[in-house]
């Protein structure tokens, strides 16, 4: 598997459903001056032809809005469909090649603030790219960026029926959990140093939509790094992370200053997809899956995605 970084391959007031700086102001020549989730004024088509993607829940909410005919950029970390032809890899998330992008001869960038770096907006500027980026503190600015993003490509309606179908879905799980006490989750972003969701992580947003209290969710960053002794002393009952930690919940199981927490002492230590960790239409999924982990009982068979216990 490709090594990820540490950091998750991670527009606010709403009228009538939609961000008023998506829809945007239109110019005489076609052109639309929108204004992006770090509040920037951007000039884009009305209808963008040549996308870019920075980021792959950016990559996973344009394929859910049928635009993959128009992208013809995505990160090293986006998942294309087979079926995808002649769209070109532009590097990593926090270091993507300026000078491939500007060779695509985009009409649209889109990035987000919790996968890339921030610099990045000043960089494509200089270079005359149009950025438009996205931030996602919370699931249901996620869903709102979706929509947005809907608009801005010129894919209004599918987007309001993507929307409909995932906010439907989230309701199916809150009525199944919210009777139920929240299991106390310790979920590992990264083994080495531990990092962990934060007060102002999407993620810690998520675990709480799933069923989950998360033992980390006072700590100050988005994604800090957490002391391990204090993760301890919390005492969860619940260790999640995803498929590339999976070696580290098995050493958690042999390490003794582990031996008395109760995730451990019930061998709910549990890998989950990197789902939920993609601010994008993907997390849906990923709190489906989630709150089938910690609360089993509340949902009927699982299904053929269901989570995996680490053995």
């Amino acid at each position: 598997m490709t090594a990820r970084s540490p950091l998750p391959l991670l527009c606010v007031a709403l009228l009538s459903g939609l961000t008023p700086g998506c829809r945007g102001a239109r110019q005489p020549d076609g052109i639309r001056v929108v204004r992006d989730g770090l509040g920037r004024e951007v000039r884009v088509p009305e209808r963008p032809r040549r996308i870019v993607s920075l980021a792959p829940s950016v990559t996973d909410s344009l394929l859910a809005l049928g635009a993959q005919d128009r992208l013809v950029g995505v990160s090293d970390f986006c998942q294309l469909p087979p079926d995808a032809k002649g769209i070109v890899r532009i590097g990593g998330m926090l270091s993507p090649s300026l000078e491939t992008i500007r060779g695509l001869r985009p009409d649209l960038l889109v990035g987000t603030t919790s996968g890339n770096d921030p610099s990045l907006a000043r960089q494509a500027g200089s270079l005359g790219l149009p950025l438009y980026t996205i931030r996602t503190p919370d699931v249901e600015s996620v869903l709102r960026s979706i929509l947005d993003l809907a608009v801005l490509i010129d894919e209004e309606e599918r987007g309001r029926a993507l929307l409909g179908s995932l906010r439907s879905r989230l309701e199916s799980v809150r009525a199944a959990v919210t009777a139920r006490r929240p299991t106390r989750v310790l979920f590992i972003v990264w083994g080495d140093p531990l990092v962990v969701p934060g007060r102002s992580s999407y993620l810690t947003d998520a675990l709480a939509r799933a069923g989950g209290d998360s033992i980390t969710a006072d700590a100050p960053a988005a994604y800090p790094a957490f002391d391990v002794e204090s993760a301890i002393f919390r005492a969860p009952e619940a260790i999640l992370t995803s498929p590339q930690n999976r070696a580290l919940l098995d050493r958690l199981r042999r390490e003794p200053a582990w031996s008395k927490v109760p995730a451990v002492l019930s061998d709910r230590l549990v890998v989950v997809s990197e789902a939920i960790e993609q601010p994008g239409p993907k997390v849906v999924s990923g709190i489906e899956e989630v709150a089938r982990a910690l609360h089993p009982d509340a949902f009927g068979p699982p299904g053929p995605a269901s989570p995996r216990v680490s053995r």
